[in-house]
Order: structure tokens, then sequence, then C-alpha cells
């Protein structure tokens, strides 16, 4: 099949095709015909599967044939909320479609600027979504469609309660579109309540593409780091990202790699600004960086072309987050590999420490919870110290 084999208008077609698009991905062959009728979807799909076109191409065409007035994309972060509004920029660019994001860590004061203007499309993430509603800057009555994109991440953000009271402000009357890599039980009684009449689409099995190729790379804990220089000298000139699991672990490693002469190295981690965290990534997109050290936040929606190697520096937590890092190669069809550290002397996450209190024993003359042992020799020192000067 070709895209124009979906009876697509003349004007979406062009969009794709500058945007190279020939052959639909199978996500987008079996979504888009049913976004355009106004199928409610329930749409279970990995990432780097075409998720965004599939639900953009689809609504830019209903906004364009006057079926949808108003559209929302509610994402789980940041930059996949640039990322989105990007690729449906592009996508609606002839047809004349506007796109506008609003997300955390930026000012609102700029996005609220921006979203005065007249846009067909918003995307936005859930916690600046329901600030400005508040301020009164954006009325959600306004929308009849919305799409929750990479639904199980909002979720596992803590992200259910904005959701929810983000659907229960949009018309009932509405088309409701949720695209998640995993559905489970959560996903699931939302879609009971929220997607009536809807219709469940599977692509593929939650597993690691066949094009995707994985190794292991086995080193005693002490030479853990040497082993990853060797991998990162190995592969040098190709764009590569190591997945550590702390935030404390990725800076660890960048000053290392950093001080050890490696050149182009970048991170990614929640305690960076905002600012911070896209203007790495842009670098990294456009070859400035070829080695990105990143933390789980790297490792869904984002969509980066031709990452040739990820390395798995600590072990996923579980398999799902597994599957979204590595699912940052081998994208579209295309060849990927993925290198697995393990040490098995390795030892484990270190605990936070408790506040252990003492146990309140007897104090001087028999009351009950005196000071502690220490305190009171200090105060005996004291007193014999004033009976000498006496």
């Amino acid at each position: 099949m070709k895209f124009s084999d979906l009876k697509l208008s003349g004007r979406t077609i062009k969009s794709i095709n500058a945007f190279g698009y020939v052959t639909p991905t199978e996500v987008q062959e079996k979504t888009i015909d049913q976004i355009v009728s106004g199928t409610n979807l329930m749409v279970r799909s990995q990432t780097g599967t075409g998720k965004t076109a599939a639900f953009g191409i689809g609504l830019i065409e209903r906004i364009s044939e006057g079926k949808t007035k108003k559209a929302l994309v509610l994402v789980p972060t940041r930059e996949l909320a640039v990322q989105v509004c990007t690729e449906l920029r592009g996508l609606g660019h002839v047809s004349q479609v506007k796109t506008y994001a609003v997300f955390g860590g930026a000012s609102i004061m700029l996005q609220m600027k921006d979203i005065r203007k007249q846009h067909e499309i918003l995307v936005a993430t859930p916690g600046r979504l329901v600030d400005l509603f508040k301020r009164g800057k954006v009325n959600l009555a306004e929308f009849d469609a919305i799409v929750l994109d990479e639904a199980d991440h909002m979720l596992d953000l803590g992200f259910k309660k904005e959701v929810l009271w983000i659907l229960n402000k949009l018309q009932s009357n509405r088309l409701t579109l949720l695209f998640s890599a995993t559905i489970d039980g959560s996903i699931r009684a939302i879609a009971d309540r929220y997607l009536p009449n809807s219709k469940l689409v599977e692509i593929g099995e939650m597993k690691v593409v066949s094009t995707i190729k994985e190794e292991k790379v086995e080193a005693p804990f002490t030479e853990k780091f040497a082993k990853l220089r060797d991998v990162l000298n190995e592969n040098s000139g190709k764009r590569i990202m190591v997945f550590v699991r702390t935030k404390r672990g990725v800076m660890a490693i960048k000053e290392k790699l950093d001080n050890k002469g490696h050149i182009g190295v970048g991170m990614i981690q929640g305690n960076m600004p905002q600012s911070g965290r896209l203007r790495v990534l842009e670098k990294f997109k456009e070859g400035k960086l070829s080695i990105l050290i990143a933390t789980n936040v790297a490792s869904r929606g984002l969509h980066i072309d031709n990452v040739d190697l990820i390395i798995n520096y600590d072990r996923a937590e579980d398999k799902e987050t597994h599957l979204h890092r590595v699912g940052r190669t081998g994208r579209m069809g295309l060849e990927g590999r993925v290198v697995n550290m393990h040490c098995p002397d390795e030892p484990p996450k270190k605990q936070r420490k408790t506040d252990i209190r003492r146990p309140r024993g007897r104090g001087p003359g028999g009351r009950t919870g005196g000071r502690s042992s220490s305190s009171n020799e200090k105060r005996a020192r004291r007193k014999n110290s004033r009976s000498r000067r006496r």
C-alpha cells in the first residue's frame, strides 16, 4: 500500500511527500482511515512505528475536511511535545493547519502569547495545560478531538489525576484516540470510561524487533567503566546512546568520559533545565554530539534518526523499560545494535539511609526521656570545671 491508496486529499499527500514518506507503516495503514472516519481508537504499538504521523495525518485530514475544529494532543514529556509539534507542523503546512505546543520548564508567558494566535492543534503536557486552563488561557471545551500519546508513560509519571481531569473538561461528543506501547488494567479502565465504542488496534508483539541485534558484554564491576570506554572506542564515529539508571550516575559517567578525553559527549537527565535538555537533544540529532548519556527520560517517544548503538550501562528496571530503551535504534525497519553490560559482582542498588532514633532511657533523677549519655558527660565536665574554678 502507498499513502495515495488511503484516499487522502491532494494537500495532505503533498505534505506527506515533502517528508519523504511513501509507504505507510502498519500502524498508519491500520489507523489513518479509521481516524478520518471518526472512530475512537485504542492503539497498542511500540515506539518507532510511526504513531505520530498516524494520528497527525488523520487529524489534519479531518480538520481540512471540517470534521474536526480543534484537536488536543496530550504527551507525557517536554521533549516529546516539541518533537510532535514539529512533525505536525510539517504535515499540516500545505493544508495550513497550525500547531502550537505548551509544556513545563519553559516561559509560560511566551506560550500564552503563542496560543492566542490561530491554531487548530495544541500539543501539551498535562501539568502545563491544567495551569493554563486555570489561568483562563485555554478553553478545553473548544476541543472536539484528543490524542493521548504514550498513555502508559503518562500514567507511569503520575499524571493520571491530570489526564482524567482534562478528559472530564472536554466535549462529551468528541473523537478520542489513545496510543500506548502497553495496555494494562489502568489503560483499559480509562478506555472503558472515556472511549465509548472504541476499536482496539494492536501492532506486533511486545518484543525487540528482529532488525535489532543484542549482545552481552560481561566484566567485573571494577572494570565496568573501562569496558564502556572500550565499546565506545570500537564504535568511534557512530551515534551512540548510553542508558544509566540514575541522574547522579549520568553525571558521573559524563564527567569521567570528559576527563578521559572523549569528545562529543552530551547528557540528558531530569535535573537539567528544559532549555538545556532540548539544546543537547538537538545537538545529538544534528550530529554535533556523537554520544548521549541519559536516564530513562530519553527512553520513550523521542524520535532520533540513525542511532547506531544503544549501550545499557545499567540494566533496565523491567522488560518494558528495556524495550523502550532499545527502541531508540532499529527504527522504521532499519538495523540496530544493542550492547547490554553485565557485571556478576555488581553490588545491589544502595538503600536510602533511615533516620533511626535512639531509644529514650531514664535520665538523671529517675526521669524518663533524659539526655543522651554523651550530653550527660558534657554536663558533668562543665560542672567539674566550675567546681575547680571555685
